[in-house]
């Protein structure tokens, strides 16, 4: 194994030492203790070239978080800094290098502050990543197991309602899987409008969608797959030769606890149900007790 650069170690470094002042008052008082003995050694020792040693405490200072706090911090050494030069006699021949300073050390505040939103967006992406569905956009198979895990280990009730697209292999097989893909993604769509925004929905397959309503009933269940199906008909999916479709589905209903003790076994219920309204036709609802409407 190869053994990481100087960059990415000195990089995983500073970003260790920025966890740690995450917290504002704490990242004021380190840093600003650091900051301060930073101008006392410029002043004690007569020496400009110490005010530099503030530069990787006003970095670190941005890398740690915070819109304004950095710059407050940067702003203030280089205040201190300055007061030291007039303090210890300041000449003509300095005052560019000073003003240069000045302005260094609320910018490298700036890189420090970049530095820590690149690192957040990638964590988000990251996290995105190890979650979602790429074609989708749901929670992926696991992310969606491991919700509801944590929904049966708090004893939470919850439906599943199991949506399959009608006619998806024909339509792969003729047109593409790309269409087959417009034709998924049009019904995360409009289940996610219809569900709202605090259920879990996952792609479970290549033409299988399931949703988690908490707390919800069968009845809940029914009114989802109702606005689904009606929405439906305006999410028509173009086809290569110019033709619309119109995306259709069964849907399969289970609760837990009622239908089954577990997630898997919730999962398996509104499955067989699904597969009942599958037989039964377009759009139709298939419940766990065997009934299709």
């Amino acid at each position: 194994m190869s053994r990481p650069s100087l960059s990415s170690r000195t990089r995983a470094t500073l970003l260790s030492l920025a966890g740690g002042l995450a917290s504002r008052p704490v990242r004021f008082s380190v840093v600003g203790t650091g900051l301060a003995v930073t101008v006392v050694l410029h002043a004690a020792l007569g020496d400009p070239r110490i005010a530099w040693a503030a530069a990787p405490l006003v970095l670190i200072a941005g890398l740690a978080g915070g819109v304004r706090s950095p710059l407050i911090l940067a702003s203030i050494a280089a205040a201190g800094h300055l007061a030291a030069d007039l303090f210890i006699g300041l000449s003509v021949g300095e005052l560019l290098g000073v003003a240069i300073r000045s302005v260094v050390l609320p910018g490298i505040a700036l890189v420090g502050m970049a530095g820590q939103h690149v690192e957040r967006q990638r964590g988000i992406a990251m996290q995105r990543a190890a979650s979602e569905d790429a074609v989708t956009g749901l929670l992926n198979v696991r992310a969606f197991y491991d919700h509801l895990e944590h929904l049966r280990a708090a004893e939470e009730p919850f439906t599943i309602v199991l949506a399959d697209i009608r006619g998806m292999r024909a339509l792969n097989e003729r047109y593409g899987h790309p269409t087959g893909t417009e034709a998924m993604r049009a019904l995360a769509h409009v289940l996610r409008r219809s569900a709202g925004t605090e259920v879990r929905a996952s792609r479970l397959g290549s033409d299988e969608v399931a949703v988690a309503l908490l707390g919800a009933d069968r009845s809940r269940a029914r009114a989802v797959i109702d606005a689904v199906i009606e929405r439906l008909h305006d999410e028509l999916v173009t086809l290569p030769d110019g033709e619309r479709f119109e995306v259709h589905a069964a849907y399969g209903i289970a609760r837990f606890p009622e239908d089954g003790e577990d997630a898997v076994t919730v999962l398996r219920a509104a499955d067989r149900a699904k597969e009942r309204a599958k037989t039964a036709g377009l759009d139709r609802i298939g419940l766990a007790d065997g009934e299709v409407v």
